[in-house]
């Protein structure tokens, strides 16, 4: 049970996420040989376009088609991501010309590992996303809307939510997506007016006890700076920084 294999499942977990967002939403996908590319047309920051792929030898023949693709939606800038240790890759990535240009912190647990605490302050699994996608919206901006729309649309999805309320309104929430017994954790927010009270640690909490009762053995996710201690406190490790690079601009 080594990190290497968390960022593997992290790495799998991401990837059907995002196609999950492809199925009805704004986002766009190229799928090639161990490739996986992903363009939001609609945003020219190379933060929204994403590339995914398995191994060195895949990266290096998909780059050509993957050019175009992002060049057709009129984007000129994307992101290729490396987990720790992508060497090859980076070597690829070098040689035609891309450079790193940002990291996100991956991290992740073993279940059995976690301690079993109440989330300390009500949480509740729901069926309806609407109180996710909103609590995203005013946490992070009305931008995020149209992107986080896919999750509204019938027919449902399959993922599981967790939201904190407090008089009946949402403050925090967090979306899962399972791969075969590893959950992916996506989306955690907290209103701006409603941080510091732990709510982002209970919805964790019911996160992981929701994940316990369907059998997960792994809970896997990406954290934004704000997010680290959280996340350290409730016993998830740090897998090393995801590394993203960047084409040359034109």
């Amino acid at each position: 049970m080594t990190d290497a294999e968390l960022t593997s499942r992290l790495h799998t977990n991401l990837i059907a996420f995002k196609r999950l967002q492809a199925e009805r939403g704004p986002l766009r996908h190229l799928s090639l040989p161990g490739v996986d590319a992903f363009a939001l047309p609609r945003y020219q920051d190379a933060h929204f376009q994403q590339v995914l792929f398995t191994d060195a030898d895949a990266l290096a023949a998909a780059l050509p088609a993957v050019a175009d693709f992002y060049r057709g939606h009129g984007l000129p800038r994307w992101r290729v991501t490396l987990t720790p240790g992508q060497r090859d890759a980076a070597r690829v990535l070098g040689a035609a010309g891309y450079r790193p240009d940002f990291t996100v912190v991956a991290m992740g647990a073993w279940l059995h590992e976690l301690p079993d605490a109440a989330p300390g302050v009500p949480v509740e699994p729901v069926e309806d996303l609407n109180d996710l996608v909103e609590v995203n919206v005013q946490t992070y901006g009305a931008e995020w809307r149209d992107i986080l729309s896919v999750w509204q649309r019938p027919p449902r999805l399959p993922v599981h939510t967790v939201v904190a309320r407090e008089h009946g309104r949402a403050l925090s929430c967090g979306l899962v997506v399972d791969v075969a017994d590893t959950a992916g954790v996506y989306l955690v927010a907290t209103l701006p007016e409603a941080r510091g009270l732990g709510l982002a640690s209970a919805v964790m909490r019911g996160i992981i006890s929701e994940a316990r009762k369907r059998g997960c053995t792994a809970m896997v996710l990406q954290s934004t700076p704000a997010g680290i201690r959280v996340y350290r406190h409730l016993g998830f490790r740090d897998l090393g920084p995801w590394e993203h690079w960047v084409p040359p601009a034109r």
